[in-house]
Parts: C-alpha cells; sequence; structure tokens
C-alpha cells in the first residue's frame, strides 16, 4: 500500500480538475461535418457497441448538430487515449523507474519521485512547462485535425502497419473506444483513492 497525506497534491489534484473542464471545449474536428440534429445512431455506427448500444441518457445527441456529436466523439477518445496511458503510469512507476536524473540542478532522480499524486509537488516547474508545451503542440499540430473519414484518425500506423480494410478499422477502433471508456473509470477510482483516502492499493506486486 502507498501512504500518501500531502495535502498541497491533493489541492493541486482538485485544482486541475477545475481547470480541465472548460479545457473540453478546445478540442477542434474536421470541418468538413455536416450540420443536422443527431438523434440516435445505427448498430453499426462507431462507438455503439453491445450491451449498451447506443448509450445516451442524458440525450446530449438530440440536443447538438452533427459538429457538436463528432466534437464530443474526439474528447471522448482523447480522453480515452489519455486515461490509458495515465493507468499505464500509476502502475508502471510501482515496479520500475528509470535510472538516473529527472533534474541534475535540483539534484532530483527519477526514484526520489514518489507515484501518485505526491510527483505533482516535486517534480520542478520547468518539467511541468515542458509536458505542456509538448501537449499543446499536439493539440495545435498532428492532432488537430484526422487524417481520414473516422473521428481520431490521425494517420498513426497500428502497431507499425497501415489497417486498409474498412471493418477492421472499425473493429480495431471501436476496441479502442470500449478500452478508453474503462480506463477513464479506472484512473478516476486510482486518483480518487489516493487524493481522499491518502492511499492506492496497486497489488500485491508492488507491496
Amino acid at each position: 500500500r502507498l501512504c500518501r497525506s500531502s495535502r498541497s497534491s491533493r489541492s493541486m489534484f482538485v485544482r486541475a480538475l477545475l481547470l480541465a473542464v472548460p479545457a473540453v471545449t478546445a478540442f477542434t474536428v474536421a470541418p468538413s461535418a455536416r450540420s443536422s440534429v443527431v438523434t440516435k445512431a445505427g448498430a453499426d455506427d462507431l462507438g455503439v457497441t453491445q450491451p449498451l448500444g447506443f448509450f445516451d441518457p442524458l440525450k446530449l445527441a438530440a440536443k447538438g448538430t452533427a459538429e457538436d456529436f463528432a466534437r464530443r466523439r474526439t474528447v471522448e477518445l482523447k480522453h480515452g487515449r489519455v486515461a490509458m496511458l495515465a493507468f499505464v503510469g500509476y502502475l508502471v512507476p510501482e515496479v520500475f523507474k528509470f535510472p538516473g536524473y529527472l533534474s541534475t540542478t535540483a539534484d532530483l532522480k527519477f526514484e526520489d519521485v514518489p507515484n501518485g499524486l505526491n510527483a505533482l509537488s516535486v517534480v520542478p516547474g520547468a518539467g511541468w512547462a515542458q509536458i505542456v508545451m509538448v501537449i499543446g503542440w499536439l493539440e495545435i499540430g498532428p492532432y488537430l485535425y484526422s487524417k481520414s473519414e473516422f473521428t481520431g484518425d490521425f494517420g498513426w500506423p497500428y502497431f507499425g502497419r497501415k489497417i486498409q480494410d474498412p471493418e477492421e478499422k472499425a473493429f480495431k477502433l471501436n476496441i479502442e473506444l470500449n478500452n478508453g471508456r474503462a480506463a477513464m473509470f479506472g484512473i478516476m477510482g486510482l486518483l480518487m483513492q489516493d487524493a481522499i483516502n491518502g492511499e492506492v492499493y496497486i497489488g500485491p506486486f508492488a507491496e
């Protein structure tokens, strides 16, 4: 078990959540979407998978245009991808940390950085600035528009190969969507445990 009691780290986490809410509106989608109200989706549409099917309990799709629907799907994909990386990022430091220094000027090694939310107050400000700059460059650069009719397709190969078959691509994208949805719940569970209880149970391998 990992015991965490840093109040400053938890307050920074809460502030980051509050700042992230308006940031969602900054995501951009391809301008080719048609303006029409979306009220339902077919069984073969991307993201419509069993057992929930077209899951829209708040009826958001009925309140917006096709551009709104495409933007929300892009946001969902991006959040899912970030959540998958974040979930793995919570697990890996429990068993492995990079050798060497995170900051030579601060005499800070990677092994000296605590896991979870306590890392927020330990990583130097210059490190966070570099992270923000890279994310900003990705948002206004290679991740600005989709490279095909599939939302979230930025032209990156799938494990080194380009998927040409539309059915296979849709199948893989649905897998990514579902994994991302699960990861969003997973990472929020880890963060809330860390912020509220001050401890996170990763597994017996991390004890």
